[in-house]
């Protein structure tokens, strides 16, 4: 939901509750308005009357249906005081009970004593509440109606600077070296968001210059001395002098320092997809890149006495980088050649939707899902670096695939979506 629907919506829910409360007021202050007019009225009613005793008129020409006037001889302290109640009386035209305001009072009058009881219309409590529903329903929906119109129409505008800043980060690289630059704007928030985030990606990049520099430097020169010590490790074997029970110790470091220097390209290997570094997305026929990646594995199976079996779809044409496709194939072809059986098989399949290589083996020790983690591996192969599907997934991610792994009756599958449908 967007920020300007989200504080529509809240300011329309606080002015329900405003006026709600409004309601309520305005409701006790009308009734209470209509009741001191009444009791005004009543009374004038009753001064204009008292008048015309005064003046000889016969009683029984002041009299009517909401006026009652009669002669007292006892009167009683509080009599004498104005008395206002609420009362239900007979509508005269209506015949119905109607609520009424209620004045009783005995006024003495050239020395005699009348007791006045009158009444008036007043209005009904449920025709109040309904007006003031009506009234605040009409101007709540009006001003939502209002508010959401132009709260929209502004949007655009109020928001202008902040979309351009979002536009801004949706297109930053680390790899760029030119600085971001955001759009001047008056709105103090934003300014201050742009400086925050121009300060932010500043960081990031130095931090990520720094970064891929010693990555690369140390992948670079760590070479250099397990070349060095790779070559004196061959010296020592062409010794004559060399005894035959110090011959293993020296082959196991050799291969120690094969594998280490085949894990320092693979650590910087994934360096460089992680930073997005193989960025090029030209159209590359994925079909001939299996095919070739096919053929460069067919001796290696025929050595290790495994049948393979292909089915490839011609023209499979997908958005990703030529190096990374190659890197991909390779890694799941070296899995099922690995953690395969004697006189095995491995079987490729290739279409638009996904390419999916099985092929026969134990068990893995692990859950499968958790193969793709960093240096977690199947203890069956001693020789894996365990990082090899770690990259085949990292491959996936960047270029919005899904990849997973099953094993189900005695059968590896590998399984790459290229439509990111789980």
């Amino acid at each position: 939901m967007r920020l300007i629907t989200k504080a529509t919506l809240l300011f329309l829910f606080i002015s329900l509750l405003v006026f709600g409360i409004a309601g309520i007021i305005t409701y006790g202050t009308v009734m209470k308005t209509v009741a001191t007019e009444t009791d005004y009225s009543i009374a004038m009613n009753m001064w204009l009357l008292e008048n015309a005793i005064r003046e000889g008129k016969p009683l029984d020409a002041l009299q009517s249906d909401k006026t009652n006037i009669s002669r007292v001889d006892v009167v009683a302290p509080g009599d004498t005081s104005y008395s206002f109640s609420d009362t239900m009386a007979m509508h005269p035209y209506l015949k119905r009970l109607e609520p009424h305001r209620k004045l009783k009072i005995t006024r003495n009058i050239d020395g005699e004593y009348f007791r006045f009881v009158m009444f008036d219309n007043f209005m009904e409590r449920d025709d109040v509440s309904d007006g003031i529903i009506n009234l605040m329903t009409r101007l709540f929906l009006s001003l939502g109606l209002i508010l959401l119109l132009f709260s929209f129409l502004i949007s655009s505008w109020l928001f202008r600077p902040f979309q351009k800043t979002l536009q801004k980060i949706r297109t930053f690289n680390l790899k760029d070296s030119e600085k971001l630059n955001f759009a001047k704007t008056t709105t103090t928030e934003f300014e201050q968001l742009n400086d925050f985030i121009s300060q932010m990606t500043d960081k990031a990049r130095r931090d990520y210059i720094s970064l891929k520099e010693f990555s690369e430097n140390a992948a670079h020169e760590m070479q250099t001395p397990i070349a060095v010590a790779k070559g004196k490790l061959e010296l020592l074997i062409e010794n004559p002098h060399l005894k035959p029970d110090q011959l293993p110790f020296i082959q196991s470091a050799q291969a120690s320092l094969t594998k280490l220097s085949r894990l320092g390209q693979a650590l910087s290997l994934l360096t460089k997809i992680e930073n997005d570094e193989f960025t090029s997305r030209e159209t590359t026929d994925f079909s001939e890149v299996l095919r070739q990646s096919v053929s460069n594995f067919e001796d290696l199976c025929e050595l290790k006495g495994l049948s393979l079996e292909k089915s490839i779809s011609d023209n499979v044409m997908l958005p990703v980088n030529a190096s990374i496709a190659d890197i991909l194939v390779g890694n799941l072809l070296k899995n099922g050649v690995r953690y395969n059986l004697e006189n095995g098989w491995i079987k490729i399949r290739l279409d638009k939707d996904k390419l999916v290589v099985e092929n026969p083996g134990l068990p893995p020790t692990v859950p499968t899902d958790q193969l793709f983690e960093r240096f977690r591996k199947n203890n069956q192969s001693g020789q894996s670096l365990g990082l090899g599907l770690a990259i085949a997934k990292k491959i996936c991610e960047v270029n919005n695939w899904i990849i997973h792994y099953h094993f189900k009756e005695g059968v590896h599958q590998l399984i790459v979506k290229f439509d990111s449908t789980p």
